[in-house]
């Protein structure tokens, strides 16, 4: 064993054993890492498909409501992501749950001069057996998505999610 570590606990008289020990945790960290964030799931059946989801932008003014077109590219106004197209647009009135004090109930009311503006945005997408991308961003329906299109900007949240098969 002498001939291999000397008394100085060098290998072969020229390398320490803990440059070496910290070597190779280096490498196994690196290891790990790539393992962990690089390889490729090859359990997971990754698909592309068309993505739809809609996004209710709830008690907006006429004026916003009127900025929308259908064709419309939509960003997050947070982090920049392209988010999809506006297929669709679907307008309705604002409405609040009040309560009637006489009566003693809960009456829906609506909100005057306000509307509830539901987008559909179009996507290319992947579908795993973990989640749903769209544009390389993760869907969820009652997520909240903070959107922005040519002039307006708005917090919503996604109520719907389809995907073709």
């Amino acid at each position: 064993m002498e001939k291999f570590i000397n008394k100085k606990g060098k290998l072969f008289g020229k390398i320490n054993l803990l440059d070496i020990a910290i070597a190779l945790l280096v490498l196994l960290v690196a290891g790990a890492l790539y393992y962990v964030y690089f390889r490729e799931d090859e359990s997971a059946q990754v698909l592309a498909h068309r993505i739809e989801y809609d996004i209710e932008l709830a008690v907006r003014p006429e004026t916003f409501v009127e900025v929308i077109a259908v064709g419309d590219n939509i960003w997050d106004s947070v982090r920049g992501h392209y988010l999809g197209t506006v297929i669709d647009k679907q307008v309705r009135p604002a409405t609040k749950v009040s309560e009637d004090m006489v009566k003693g109930e809960y009456i829906l009311a609506k909100i005057p001069y306000m509307y509830d503006v539901v987008i559909t945005l179009e996507a290319n997408g992947r579908v795993t057996p973990y989640n749903i991308l769209a544009e390389g961003i993760e869907v969820k329906v009652g997520q909240r998505m903070y959107v922005k299109g040519k002039g307006y900007a708005s917090p919503g949240f996604i109520v719907g999610l389809r995907y073709d098969e």
